[in-house]
């Protein structure tokens, strides 16, 4: 007869109570990962808008997981966004169970939040259980073609002009801030728009003139008609390998005219290059954790997801949980001095 699961843990918990030896060596043994995960749902929690890019990118992630991880549990998607994404990653390192049933996906913008004094931010970035990355998809800033607005970032840093963002722990808010408070851009920040989506649809209907936190992947697909059309111009490349594939677009490093401004742009453009970590939450049992690290990496590797991302256009460029575990301790490691710097250049 199969023992469930939850017929497992009942068992475990008689067996603290009482003694192990009063159920046999069969009780006593240890639960292996495949018996945890049998039978077992493990939740996605997504941080982004349900229509977004991002957690499209999530979901697909998804769709095959189960597959890659021992005991091929039942995957469930879920959204619980706001704050730009901050809601996802409170609840994720305080409400999450920690026993490798949750995973969840939110910007690394968020995740350093803590470490520039926001008191909303209820977690320690450096204690999550990072499982790995899926994209470091190239970001751009870009504004409308049409109308009379700048239409380079050389006559953005002489002419205001109005960028639609998202909450202000939202990377489309903090990319565009940085631009302002670093670089001198004359940027009028709108924020409080739902996500990218809603960036985009102000864009489109005129309320703003400009975006920042474009990706290639969106280039090549929702956004694809306008930039073909001439429509959108891009105008900066904020993160990413350098690429010629759009065009002749500068560097958002090739404005940097000090050091202190260099040095502001690596933390917060080469922080960006991580992607969208996926995290569990902290403390979650050693075993557990590298099981879901090796099935990350299997599945961003599996051809059947390789094929459906090339066909929505997603660049798949992992990150591993310990090179994300890595970066967050690194930037951690920076003095509160130069995170006082920051949250001047994030306002």
């Amino acid at each position: 007869m199969k023992i469930t699961t939850s017929a497992a843990r009942r068992l475990a918990v008689s067996c603290l109570a009482v003694g192990c030896w009063a159920f046999g060596p069969a009780a006593a043994k240890a639960e292996s990962v495949a018996d945890f995960y049998d039978g077992e749902t493990v939740t996605l929690v997504s941080g982004f808008s349900a229509s977004g890019e991002n957690d499209t990118y999530f979901r697909l992630w998804g769709a095959n997981l189960g597959s890659f991880i021992p005991g091929n549990p039942t995957v469930l998607n879920t959204n619980l966004t706001g704050a730009g994404t901050l809601i996802a990653a409170n609840y994720m390192y305080n409400q999450a169970e920690a026993d490798g049933t949750s995973m969840g996906m939110f910007t690394v913008e968020a995740a350093i939040e803590p470490l520039l004094g926001n008191q909303a931010a209820q977690f320690d970035p450096t204690k999550f259980s990072w499982i790995g990355s899926i994209s470091r998809d190239e970001q751009f800033c870009a504004v409308k073609a049409e109308g009379d607005g700048p239409k380079t970032f050389d006559e953005i840093l002489k002419n205001e002009v109005l960028f639609g963002t998202s909450a202000p722990a939202s990377d489309t808010y903090r990319q565009t801030a940085i631009l302002k408070n670093v670089l001198g851009a004359k940027i009028k920040l709108v924020s409080g728009y739902h996500g990218m989506p809603g960036v985009l649809l102000a864009l489109e209907r005129g309320e703003v003139n400009g975006a920042c936190g474009i990706t290639s992947g969106a280039l090549e697909t929702n956004l694809a008609a306008e930039y073909k059309a001439g429509k959108l111009k891009l105008v900066l490349q904020t993160s990413g390998d350098p690429t010629k594939e759009f065009g002749d677009v500068p560097s958002v490093f090739d404005y940097a005219k000090t050091d202190d401004q260099r040095e502001l742009l690596k933390f917060f453009f080469n922080s960006m290059a991580m992607g969208r970590p996926i995290t569990a939450p902290p403390a979650i049992p050693a075993d557990r954790l590298e099981a879901l690290r090796t099935a990350f990496m299997k599945s961003v590797q599996d051809e059947k997801f390789l094929s459906d991302a090339k066909r929505l256009h997603v660049e798949v460029k992992p990150l591993s949980g310990e090179q994300i575990e890595q970066r967050m301790q690194e930037i951690a490691n920076h003095s509160p001095e130069f995170f006082e710097r920051v949250k001047e250049a994030y306002k």
